[in-house]
């Protein structure tokens, strides 16, 4: 088999096996695909090794003149795709797994003031309001209540909310599962949501998902990112407005009000501490500017 079929098979048991959103996939294709066009054509397994990872580094730095966070998403392809060939047992060593990743610039992250996104910011819905309007506030609260990726709300299920719990049974990354709380508010959205799915002639069922859309497919994960853009647009956030600033928003609400902070991994589904570590960086940081712009010897 050539390297490009090697690549193939990887991407399939990403999607398939690991669950990876399709936009997560098409990252990764695109990382391998430019890994590959520094390749001569036909290329062989055997030329997937640690000095080729290097020069395709080094033709990203030099020639391309990649930022260092770009530089590390192409290489983590690479470092992803040669694990995978040793649990495969087709390879013995991941070629690029002694290959450093660049040094990022320290960059906090976005997220919206507990103000922000106080209940009286959003306008009053119609007294029939339309699908849209309904999907975009379930979202909010999936996201912001809740905590869950865009993916994850994509490819929830009826079945997955335990109602009367007050309880969420999410399938992220990796099929890991984890049980996150839901608020009142949800459980008001989910009820309303239901009701406009059904007079837009949808039919939910316990096993079917909840975002559907007439085909009878979860919604595309575009218009869900664009209902939720839409939304924050709507209450005035001018910054980024995106699924991913709304989960950012949770966690750092979650520190700010004294949540542990393995509580906070947890629920969001973290593999390593050190991703959910980023949040308590963030509060020391605004600490740090409040100080330099009130106290007077700062």
């Amino acid at each position: 088999m050539l390297l490009d079929e090697y690549i193939q098979n990887f991407l399939i048991y990403l999607q398939t096996q690991r669950r990876y959103s399709e936009r997560t996939v098409d990252t990764y294709r695109k990382s391998l695909e430019k890994y590959l066009a520094t390749l001569a054509d036909n290329t062989p397994l055997e030329a997937f090794t640690e000095m080729s990872v290097k020069n395709f580094v080094w033709e990203l730095k030099i020639k391309q003149k990649l930022a260092p966070t770009s530089i590390c998403e192409h290489l983590a392809a690479l470092k992803s795709f040669g694990k995978y060939l040793v649990r495969s047992k087709i390879l013995q060593k991941n070629p690029a797994e002694a290959v450093p990743m660049p040094k990022r610039p320290k960059r906090l992250v976005q997220f919206l003031g507990q103000k922000d996104l106080a209940e009286e910011k959003f306008p009053e819905l119609p007294e029939k309001p339309t699908l849209k309007q309904v999907r975009a506030r379930l979202l909010l609260e999936l996201i912001y209540g809740s905590g869950l990726r865009i993916s994850e709300c994509q490819s929830l299920c009826w079945n997955q909310l335990q109602i009367k719990e007050k309880l969420v049974r999410v399938i992220g990354k990796g099929n890991k599962e984890r049980i996150v709380p839901i608020t009142d508010a949800l459980t008001l959205w989910l009820e309303k949501f239901k009701a406009a799915e059904i007079e837009a002639g949808h039919a939910p069922s316990a096993t079917s998902f909840v975002f559907l859309s007439e085909g009878g497919k979860p919604y595309d994960i575009r218009t869900l990112r664009n209902d939720i853009h839409d939304l924050l647009r709507e209450i005035g956030w001018e910054g980024k407005a995106s699924p991913h600033v709304l989960r950012h928003s949770f966690a750092t609400h979650l520190l700010e009000n004294g949540a542990e902070i393995m509580s906070v991994k947890e629920m969001l589904g973290h593999s390593n501490i050190s991703t959910t570590q980023i949040y308590t960086h963030v509060n020391a940081e605004r600490l740090k500017q409040a100080f330099k712009k009130t106290h007077p010897r700062a």
